[in-house]
């Protein structure tokens, strides 16, 4: 009878999560209630159309928005079922949900952390671990956007940095592995690509990347934010797209970085030109901005000069810097 009820019980709460879903916790911007089937319904066609036609392309960007639409609507029922059983003081199953939640791809760490329903919980190092998971997920789709392209021109980057096989290159914020990837398949077998992040999650991203690729020469290494932990002279290039503007002792750090290459060697950074939050309401807030020049005397202090710029960026400046 216990078995039956608590089927009973879960079948409801669903049923609740549902009516939820389609009622109050749809994100701002969601479609309406009204609107998701027919979106859905177009996002069918269109992929019945391209495998009736054998149009892969076609298929495949179709899958991705119906993924992607289906996949709101999964978040938002496991999101209501987490509330509930948080309402309904049932924690175990709570957490069972947040983790399904977070592995799902949720994003909206803040929605979470700020959600009343939550707040006894809020300081549990296991509601914690699961707001930082779902952070990641946010920030990994940032950095992995279809759109970082427009203005990031990874393959123009690429074909400046001067990369050759054999090369020993540092990738220092290494976040999804945006270039980490792209650059260890140009250094060959014998090259090596250490990835630096301060965030396991990022690092194992990576992990998961090159396990799924297949390559060999990327090493993950786990940092603070105020030692790279470089190998004493070892570097050949050290690559920081849109970290430097995270570290606070600047010069401290560049001293680091110079004891980390070798003869030679090369320090390249790109960040953020500095813009109101109103121009760009993307990137870094205005507080965390570094002007070039700032950046440029932080590292003179360390021991750097200005080697090379590049300025087909539309949003960073690219700066190339060597050893005094």
């Amino acid at each position: 009878m216990e078995n039956h009820v608590a089927a009973f019980s879960r079948v409801f709460l669903a049923m609740i999560a549902i009516c939820i879903l389609t009622a109050v916790l749809l994100p701002a911007g969601a479609p309406a209630q009204e609107e998701r089937p027919g979106i859905y319904d177009s996002l069918q066609a269109r992929y019945d159309s391209a495998m009736v036609a054998g149009d892969d392309v076609a298929a495949i960007e179709a899958a991705k928005e119906l993924v992607w639409v289906t996949g709101e609507a999964y978040w938002e029922t496991l999101y209501a079922l987490a509330a509930l059983h948080a309402k309904g003081g049932m924690i175990p199953e709570m957490f069972e949900y947040l983790y399904a939640l977070s592995d799902a791809g949720f994003w909206d760490a803040r929605r979470l952390r700020d959600d009343e329903v939550f707040a006894a919980f809020r300081e549990e190092p296991l509601f914690r671990k699961l707001v930082r998971k779902i952070w990641s997920n946010g920030y990994l789709a940032m950095l992995e956007r279809d759109d970082r392209e427009t203005f990031q021109h990874k393959e123009r980057v690429l074909e400046t940095l001067g990369i050759t096989a054999g090369m020993t290159i540092a990738d220092i914020g290494a976040g999804s592995g945006y270039f980490t990837i792209p650059m260890s398949k140009m250094v060959g077998a014998d090259g090596r690509i250490l990835a630096i992040d301060a965030s396991q999650e990022m690092l194992d991203h990576i992990s998961r990347r090159i396990e799924i690729e297949k390559i060999g020469n990327v090493e993950l290494f786990k940092v603070g934010r105020d030692d790279p932990e470089l190998p004493p002279g070892g570097v050949d290039l050290i690559l920081m797209v849109d970290t430097i503007h995270y570290i606070q002792e600047r010069t401290a750090y560049a001293e680091k970085l110079r004891e980390g290459l070798a003869p030679g060697g090369r320090l390249v950074v790109i960040d953020y030109r500095p813009k109101p939050w109103k121009e760009r309401p993307w990137g870094p807030p205005e507080v965390q901005q570094i002007p070039k020049e700032t950046l440029n005397e932080d590292l003179r202090r360390a021991g750097f000069v200005v080697a090379d710029e590049h300025d087909f960026l539309p949003e960073q400046y690219y700066v190339v810097y060597e050893s005094q």
